[in-house]
């Protein structure tokens, strides 16, 4: 039997072709938005931080073997390692964002330039725009103002993201929820253990187009 492929766009259908060898994206109606490469090639970001599949607006879930959704309201999938990170892409056929992917879709420009925060180029200091002076994460899209030019949310603050497909490109981006002067969109989380888990720290899932 034949199969086809779903292709979707920030919710909108672009594309039905037939399915590769390579893994089905299982979760056609998870929202994401696809961007222009550096290189001119297209890829795909989710729109969500990325959740585990139990998740709930209350609670992060439990279940560790399934891959990775990206919907609003549902507490990020954080304590997890670079490697269960990527594992969780990978199982529906996408994987991590890359870093300059990453950082070209928080800032809303393609290579150099954009704006500094994920919302503009002024820091919010009352840091209410994004989940950047709390004591706890917050459910996806929970802050209506903390989205990029592209539509995304939450890639100043709430929790890091990791980025990087190789061990050696491996970083985390962005801010967390205490990050009140680090959530830039080139933020670095310094001296991070790529093996080691965090409260603070999650991710979210590009694909290739």
């Amino acid at each position: 039997m034949s199969c086809l492929r779903l292709v979707l766009c920030a919710g909108t259908v672009l594309a039905l072709g037939a399915c590769s060898d390579t893994p089905p994206i299982l979760d056609v109606n998870d929202p994401e938005i696809c961007l222009n490469r550096r290189d001119g090639a297209r890829y795909c970001i989710e729109v969500y931080e990325a959740s585990r599949e139990d998740a709930t607006e209350t609670a992060g879930g439990s279940d560790e073997a399934s891959f990775s959704r990206s919907r609003p309201g549902r507490v990020p999938w954080v304590n997890v390692t670079w490697a269960a990170a990527r594992s969780a892409c990978e199982l529906k056929g996408k994987r991590l964002c890359d870093l300059d992917e990453w950082v070209d879709a928080c800032d809303g420009q393609v290579g150099d330039g954009g704006t500094v925060f994920t919302y503009g180029d002024a820091r919010d200091e009352s840091n209410m725009t994004c989940n950047t002076g709390s004591g706890a994460v917050e459910p996806t899209g929970a802050r209506a103002m903390c989205t990029s030019g592209n539509a995304t949310f939450d890639q100043s603050g709430n929790v890091w993201e990791w980025t990087g497909n190789t061990r050696g490109a491996a970083t985390a981006r962005g801010g967390a929820f205490r990050s009140t002067q680090t959530h830039a969109c080139e933020n670095t989380l310094m001296n991070i253990d790529l093996d080691g888990e965090s409260a603070e720290v999650g991710f979210r899932c590009c694909r290739d187009v």
